[in-house]
């Protein structure tokens, strides 16, 4: 073989063996690039696999809530319906609590153990058992069907100190009122009855008659410092001795000497007081001492006892 063969021979095993190597190296590309494409590719069905189950459990999660959210509106259901099951037992509650109540005042009243009337007695001895005002509303309670006594706890000739003394008002209070008309006098004469109280017996000062319906009329021989405000006060620490402060009767009067009016009196007495005051004025024209007014009294403390419902028949 010549040497010229022989090198083309050479030539050509090297160019195949170079081609080779080419196509090794492009195959090991191939290989390589196909296998980053399917990681990839793997990669995103992983991803797509996730998404897939995370939007189903966010589904569940949904479902879950609006679960829960159904079960509150039952029980916040619930709940109303026992809130107004509970204000309807509360409604029917206060209506009996209510009705006891006026059940307990109706008792109340009908366990009064009679009639008591305190303050002025102006007619004394002999005269007072035919022709007071408490002798006559008696005979009318008892003509009238009304088992109520009538129970005498005035004061002849007293002034509302003395009155105020005997119903067990505090001396410290007293001696308040006292005070007061001493310095509005600014060292005039007063009367002994704005300064003085008179010796009570203990008979006098001994209370029987707490539970009775109270019939208050005094200031006629005054005490009050010829104020109808005062007056009405000194009233009102009398009524708070009894046991029923709601029930009880005020009849005025202008006072003897006449230094406060009939009107002037009214006006104050009849605010205080309201649908519980009686005017003797516009009872009667008779001064409060004669029989006439005493009758008159006696005829408007029955009507005022019968309008306030305060006795009954037996």
């Amino acid at each position: 073989m010549s040497k010229i063969r022989k090198k083309k021979i050479k030539k050509t095993n090297i160019l195949l063996g170079f081609i080779c190597i080419l196509l090794a190296v492009l195959l090991g590309f191939i290989l390589v690039t196909s296998y980053k494409s399917e990681q990839k590719e793997s990669r995103h069905l992983s991803e797509i696999a996730d998404d897939q189950q995370s939007g189903i459990e966010d589904y569940e999660a949904v479902k879950e809530h609006a679960k829960e959210l159904e079960e509150i509106s039952s029980e916040e259901a619930e709940d109303t319906e026992d809130i107004k099951s509970k204000n309807t037992e509360d409604t029917k509650d206060t209506e009996k609590t209510d009705a006891d109540k006026t059940e307990d005042t109706k008792d109340k009243t009908t366990a009064a153990s009679g009639i008591v009337c305190w303050g002025d007695d102006l007619i004394n001895g002999e005269e007072s058992n035919t022709y007071s005002y408490m002798t006559v509303l008696q005979k009318l309670l008892t003509d009238n069907g009304y088992n109520m006594t009538v129970i005498n706890k005035t004061l002849q000739g007293g002034g509302t100190l003395s009155m105020m003394k005997m119903a067990g008002v505090s001396d410290e209070t007293l001696q308040g009122y006292i005070t007061r008309h001493q310095q509005a006098a600014n060292g005039a004469q007063l009367n002994v009855t704005e300064t003085g109280i008179r010796d009570l017996t203990e008979e006098q000062t001994t209370r029987n008659d707490m539970d009775c319906i109270p019939v208050i009329f005094m200031g006629y021989y005054g005490g009050w410092n010829h104020d109808p405000a005062e007056l009405a006060d000194q009233q009102e620490q009398i009524l708070n001795t009894f046991q029923n402060k709601d029930q009880f009767i005020v009849v005025g009067t202008r006072p003897m000497d006449g230094s406060v009016t009939s009107e002037a009196l009214d006006q104050v007495l009849s605010q205080k007081w309201g649908e519980h005051y009686i005017s003797l004025a516009n009872v009667t024209a008779q001064p409060s001492s004669t029989y006439e007014a005493q009758q008159a009294m006696a005829e408007a403390i029955l009507q005022k006892l019968q309008e306030l419902n305060y006795i009954s028949k037996n």
